[in-house]
């Protein structure tokens, strides 16, 4: 249904959207991408591209922007082409200690925070175990988008025992999921992005949580998540 250069503006109006978070108009598009077709012409893609639901006008006489459905598109692509390894090398679970399951945590959620700049969680709910990184990054950069959400955040991360139980009733298929958008189900996080995996170890189901805005860098950390412990 799509032309190669309608799937072309589609990716560069995605990218952009992620890097920038800006509305993406057909003159700057082409200032910025050597298509070598008219401005008319972009436009005319970009309605092809609204008609099928993948972008969107925020407003009337403005460029496009990515629906849910095809950043939906886009993250469930990168979940099938993305290796399944941590990028950096030095980081892998090999240098982890499984002896003392707390210190493991902690190893675990540092490095992840540390390597994508997000906050992560690592949990063993049998073990009444929880540790997360970074949080101060998380609200330092968020407290002007979330103003009084901050404090639920706060409550969530310190009611631990309920935290725990929130994320074994996550509706979770598969042991890697991406949370976007609306689906996100943390109602004060509707805007941003949860990277969950459920992993066994030493016969312990354990879950690695990464939160972050839409902006995240999706094909780093859907990798970093997927193989940080191998």
């Amino acid at each position: 249904m799509l032309t190669n250069r309608n799937i072309e503006i589609l990716k560069i109006i995605v990218l952009e959207y992620l890097e920038t978070w800006e509305v993406l108009w057909s003159k700057l598009l082409l200032q910025k991408y050597d298509l070598w077709v008219s401005s008319a012409t972009v436009r005319n893609d970009m309605a092809r591209l609204e008609e099928l639901e993948l972008v969107y006008q925020p407003y009337n006489s403005a460029g496009r922007l990515p629906t849910s459905k095809w950043l939906r598109a886009f993250v469930n692509y990168l979940m099938q082409q993305t290796p399944e390894h941590f990028l950096n090398s030095d980081n892998s679970s090999n240098k982890h200690n499984i002896n003392n399951i707390w210190d493991f945590a902690n190893s675990i959620s540092y490095d992840l925070s540390k390597n994508t700049w997000e906050i992560a969680f690592f949990l063993v709910p049998s073990k009444n175990v929880m540790n997360y990184s970074w949080t101060w990054v998380f609200l330092e950069k968020n407290y002007k988008r979330l103003w009084d959400s901050i404090f639920s955040i706060i409550k969530m991360l310190e009611d631990k025992e309920n935290f725990i139980k929130f994320i074994q009733n996550f509706p979770i298929s598969g042991s890697l999921n991406v949370f976007i958008w609306e689906e996100n189900i943390l109602p004060f996080l509707k805007d941003y992005t949860i990277i969950l995996k459920q992993i066994v170890i030493a016969w312990e189901v354990c879950y690695i949580w990464l939160i972050w805005s839409l902006k995240m860098n999706y094909s780093f950390n859907i990798s970093a998540v997927n193989g940080i412990i191998k």
